[in-house]
């Protein structure tokens, strides 16, 4: 299902709406979303930031059932690329076997978790937007940095509008190690800010695949969509009706930032250089000499 992408403040103004239905007298529960990317780098012609989110208790489930399919799989560490290149982990891999893994892998995230997001943006549309007249304080995002965006927005969207009896709050897990690792930081402070005393967004943390499965999960969602859009050929024919395919709950959301949102991101982004710049110059006036 492809989702609408707010135009201009859309993390901001879905905040706002988290941040009227907070109150400090109810219980809350912490909801857990995993993201990973996929082609980011420069010459990528399509890039990709997808993940997972759930509660403690569907997490533990997720956990408990992957980690009984790695051990009978006698998997340590999870990548997709690698079960495509048959390497590491996956070295000698027939495809029948990995057709296997990858389907029960897929199927045990359907069954336990909560919904999935994946945010896209391709690398013409990206060039327009650095090709924006850009004032010299204004704060140009990396395509990693405007996927995190989408992805954020999306889950916070999903928030206000879940019929919950507990304050929900959200902890985010990203894989760490990546080059613009601290935008998606600042991106997240910023829409922390805009929550006031709502303590909906309760923090962001880095992990690596090797310590954390579900961001397994992610991996495999993102690599998997962006294979997708691009055009990538499937590893195998299966012999047998997937269990995935039936499994499915129609609960995995798209964001195609688009020129329209990118040029709102862009509008944004001066707004916000200018304000930061007006704030600046009061501090510096209010300084005694």
């Amino acid at each position: 299902m492809t989702a609408p992408l707010r135009p201009s403040d859309f993390v901001g103004e879905l905040c706002v709406a988290l941040t009227h239905r907070w109150k400090p007298e109810r219980r809350f529960m912490v909801l857990t979303a995993y993201f990973d990317e996929s082609g980011t780098h420069e010459s990528a012609v399509i890039s990709a930031m997808a993940g997972f989110v759930g509660d403690a208790r569907q997490w533990r489930k997720f956990e408990k059932r992957t980690g009984k399919l790695f051990k009978r799989f006698r998997v340590d560490v999870f990548h997709t690329i690698d079960v495509r290149r048959t390497d590491k982990d996956f070295e000698g891999w027939k495809v029948d076997r990995k057709i296997e893994f990858l389907d029960e892998f897929q199927h045990i995230i359907n069954e336990t978790l909560q919904s999935g997001v994946a945010s896209f943006i391709s690398g013409h549309d990206y060039d327009y937007y650095c090709g924006l007249n850009w004032p010299a304080k204004a704060r140009r995002d990396s395509k990693y940095t405007l996927l995190f965006r989408a992805c954020l927005s999306q889950i916070i969207d999903s928030m206000v509008g879940m019929p919950l009896m507990n304050e929900p709050r959200l902890h985010i897990v990203l894989e760490s190690g990546h080059t613009n690792a601290n935008d998606a930081v600042r991106v997240y402070e910023w829409a922390k800010g805009r929550l006031g005393q709502s303590r909906a967004l309760a923090g962001l943390t880095f992990g690596s695949k090797k310590d954390s499965l579900p961001l397994a999960a992610a991996d495999l969602f993102a690599y998997t969509a962006w294979g997708d859009e691009t055009g990538q050929k499937p590893i195998g024919t299966p012999r047998k009706p997937p269990k995935s395919e039936a499994s499915y709950r129609g609960n995995k959301f798209q964001v195609v930032l688009n020129r329209d949102s990118l040029k709102s991101l862009h509008e944004q982004a001066i707004v916000f250089a200018s304000d930061h710049s007006s704030a600046q110059s009061v501090l510096q006036k209010e300084q005694p000499s």
